[in-house]
């Protein structure tokens, strides 16, 4: 019939009767499976950016490794070489391979640094000047320390620092064949009484403010050189010392009073400070001699005077760095006898400097604080020799025995420390924190026992005892 409706062709999105869905879509999904490959060596536009990136990460990974295998094993100067040549470098295989190249024995070990100013680099040359400047300065024999912060480690020669002359107060040669310890001296051309004040010096007073070295003082005064060690100005005040020791003609300005004694041996020091500038230039016999003198004006009721004196010693003693362990300023042209000197001239003014603060009530100079040097040693040779009492009529063998200078010197230096200690915490003007009563009671009782502990280690032949000896007796 007409009016029924035709049958309509299938179209693309009608479903043909009475097929299941599912089935036709993956069917549909099969028809459009296709298989990607892709093969690296037909793109030959990236396969040389590969292989260029790859060799760079394999060059650096065994720069870094050779240059941190280098750090490891080189010693602590070499290392820190390494690293400095590392931040200043521009390409680090250029130092990997100089690395190499000296491990495999191309470049030996002393080329890598430079051997002359010539072939140093400016940099490397300003850089070595200044690390050896910042810890000693030598100055016409004298031992002057710079530390880094000051400007005077550029000063040239011909400066002010630079005028020492190690002969200038002595017009003795080394070579005189003859030679008189009376030129020492302008007070007396008595060569016996020179003697005699000088062994009188050293029995009494030397051996409890041991300030010097014996050996080397006398080692330069029986030839007549003035040195580092002996000089007319340290000889001057140990006669003056010596006077207060003795009534023996001379040994007093005005013979009729004894408060005069040594007076004229002092003034002949006082003259030579001035005329040859000795309060400028520092020496190490000018820290002991300033040192002494502060000590004889104590003694003689002038506490002013001496006062000074000690301040002009321990200004000298930082000048001169006694107060830093020499073996730590690269002063590698020292040896053991100079250490030494060192050693005994600067704890000899640490405890003179115990003595003034506590003699006037004032705050130490020196403390532990400020200060790394090793104590001195014992020196057998020194220890064994014989105290006699030597008097104006002669030896008296009656208490002759060993003379333990160093031995004493040592337990002296040990009772200043604590000494210090105590001056400085309980003495301070000014407090850095606030102390309870409790602490100070502490604090005390710490002082205490360390009295009582130095006490009870002293060696048995340090006890006091009849016939002891003086030095050991006054510490006690």
């Amino acid at each position: 019939m007409d009016d029924e409706p035709s049958e309509k062709p299938l179209g693309l999105n009608q479903e043909p009767a009475g097929e299941d869905p599912a089935a036709k879509q993956k069917g549909a999904m099969a028809k459009r499976r296709c298989v990607s490959v892709y093969d690296p060596n037909s793109d030959h536009r990236r396969k040389g950016v590969y292989k260029k990136d790859t060799h760079t990460l394999r060059t650096r990974n065994t720069t870094l490794q050779t240059l941190i295998q280098a750090i490891v094993n080189y010693d602590e100067e070499d290392a820190f070489e390494l690293v400095r040549q590392i931040r200043s470098s521009d390409s680090l295989e250029d130092v990997a391979e100089s690395v190499s190249a000296r491990e495999k024995g191309i470049i030996a070990t002393e080329d890598a640094a430079p051997t002359s100013e010539d072939d140093m680099a400016p940099a490397d040359q300003f850089e070595s000047e200044l690390v050896g400047k910042t810890s000693e300065l030598m100055v016409g024999g004298s031992r002057k320390f710079i530390g880094g912060t000051s400007n005077l480690i550029f000063l040239p020669p011909g400066s002010e620092l630079y005028e020492f002359n190690s002969t200038q107060d002595s017009g003795i040669s080394p070579q005189d064949q003859e030679y008189s310890v009376a030129t020492w001296t302008r007070v007396t051309d008595n060569e016996q009484l020179i003697n005699h004040l000088m062994t009188m010096y050293f029995t009494w007073h030397y051996p409890f403010y041991t300030t010097l070295s014996r050996d080397l003082f006398y080692r330069d005064y029986i030839r007549g050189v003035s040195s580092q060690y002996c000089s007319s100005l340290l000889v001057n005040i140990m006669l003056a010392l010596g006077c207060h020791f003795s009534t023996w003609e001379g040994s007093r300005e005005d013979p009729k009073s004894s408060a005069t004694a040594g007076d004229h041996f002092f003034k002949e020091a006082k003259r030579l400070i001035l005329e040859n500038d000795e309060h400028v230039i520092a020496k190490l016999c000018t820290v002991q001699a300033l040192a002494l003198m502060s000590v004889r004006e104590a003694g003689c009721g002038r506490e002013g005077k001496g006062w000074v004196y000690s301040g002009m010693s321990f200004r000298m003693v930082s000048d001169l760095g006694l107060n830093v362990d020499a073996s730590n300023l690269g002063c590698r042209s020292l040896n053991d006898e100079e250490i030494d000197a060192r050693r005994v001239t600067f704890w000899g003014c640490f405890f003179i400097d115990k003595c003034w603060s506590n003699y006037l009530g004032r705050q130490p100079q020196f403390s532990v604080s400020n200060a790394n040097v090793p104590k001195m040693d014992a020196l057998p040779r020194e220890e064994a020799q014989l105290w006699t009492p030597y008097t104006d009529v002669g030896v008296g063998h009656e208490h002759t025995q060993p003379s333990r200078i160093r031995a004493v010197a040592l337990q002296i230096s040990k009772l200043s420390e604590i000494s210090g200690d105590l001056l400085v915490f309980f003495y301070r003007p000014t407090p850095t924190e606030q102390i309870s009563k409790q602490g100070e009671l502490r604090k005390l009782s710490e002082i205490h026992t360390r009295l009582e502990a130095w006490k009870k280690d002293l060696p048995k032949e340090l006890d006091p005892k009849e016939g002891q000896l003086p030095q050991i007796l006054v510490m006690q």
